[in-house]
């Protein structure tokens, strides 16, 4: 029997076609399911409804080497919170692990990181075994996982075996970004050597990593409607304010109830749409201004604000002092 599990289509419909210049509603009706009420990057759907909606990519999508291209650009552009499993990790193994645990969030794909001989493998294949993965899907995620392992780790880092059911042409798009020539393979996986596994990240953050873990775990909460409305919607904000999204219709949109259910539950926990936003969006300033290195004006951007000084003013609503000012005051008072 299928599975009965929805994925949210932000990575194909927001992420990958912003990348790709291709119009979100042009890509629902090419892949026949425009119509769904709620449609867009916050609908939810069937592991074959996701695959049917990449699938389009390739249709649509004016570069023949879209693969490698949707690949670089994911790694290297917008924060998406779930690959702070990999760049706050002290190595690729720990943070490979680590981002297993979470794959859900990002569509409907599994990944197994095991050893494999001297050789640490990674594989991909479909979440619901009844609906095979496209090859195309397979071979950008082993693009992602190599770039961002480079950049985790400063070090131009080359798989030692990589393959995926391609056409050799296909296999070539990406072979000059890998540094080998990925086999032709039922699996989509990339392989490593044990020194390339256990070399040290750059990027390691402990700190960063306990509470990006916590949100991480709300994120999977928010898919489980036994929990409470309030932790819900916390969940889904960590997921939405990176995107650009702050509205209660966004978040309505995303845990598939009306905005006006939404408000009467948050009521009934004796809370509000309103503070729920203004408390994740403080817990994450904070976050990002004492545990990383961004500016006040990347934090306003991740954090939705139309500016640095709109993201200002409310945090010195929030602690009574300014971004910057309560940094050097935390640097100085860890020192």
């Amino acid at each position: 029997m299928a599975s009965s599990e929805t994925y949210s289509l932000f990575m194909a419909t927001d992420v990958s076609c912003r990348i790709l210049e291709i119009d979100p509603d042009l890509m629902l009706r090419t892949a026949g399911i425009a119509g769904q009420a709620g449609a867009g990057p916050d609908l939810r759907v069937s592991a074959e409804q996701y695959f049917a909606v990449w699938d389009t990519a390739a249709v649509l999508s004016s570069r023949a080497d879209y693969v490698p291209f949707l690949g670089v650009a994911i790694a290297r552009g917008p924060v998406i919170p779930v690959f702070f499993t990999l760049s706050c990790a002290p190595d690729m193994e720990t943070g490979l692990l680590r981002l297993a645990q979470f794959k859900s969030l990002l569509g409907p794909t599994r990944m197994r990181v095991f050893q494999d001989g001297p050789l640490l493998r990674i594989e991909y294949d479909s979440a619901d075994s009844r609906i095979p993965m496209p090859p195309s899907l397979g071979a950008l995620q082993i693009v992602v996982m190599v770039e961002h392992v480079r950049g985790a780790s400063a070090h131009h880092i080359r798989p030692v075996r990589a393959g995926f059911d391609g056409s050799e042409e296909e296999r070539r798009q990406i072979a000059g970004h890998l540094g080998i020539m990925p086999d032709r393979s039922d699996v989509a996986f990339v392989a490593f050597s044990q020194d390339d596994a256990k070399r040290r990240f750059i990027s390691e953050n402990p700190s960063l990593w306990a509470d990006v873990e916590e949100d991480l775990k709300l994120k999977l909460a928010a898919q489980n409607a036994r929990m409470p409305i309030a932790t819900r919607v916390r969940g889904a904000l960590i997921d939405l304010i990176p995107m650009g999204r702050t509205g209660a219709e966004d978040v309505a949109a995303a845990l598939q109830i009306s905005r006006s259910t939404l408000q009467r539950r948050l009521r009934d926990e004796d809370t509000s749409y309103q503070a729920i936003l203004d408390t994740t969006r403080r817990e994450m300033a904070v976050r990002f201004l004492t545990k990383t290195s961004l500016r006040s004006d990347e934090i306003a951007n991740v954090l939705a604000y139309s500016d640095a000084n709109s993201f200002s003013r409310s945090f010195r609503r929030w602690t009574g002092k300014a971004p910057m000012a309560f940094r050097e005051e935390a640097t100085s008072d860890s020192d």
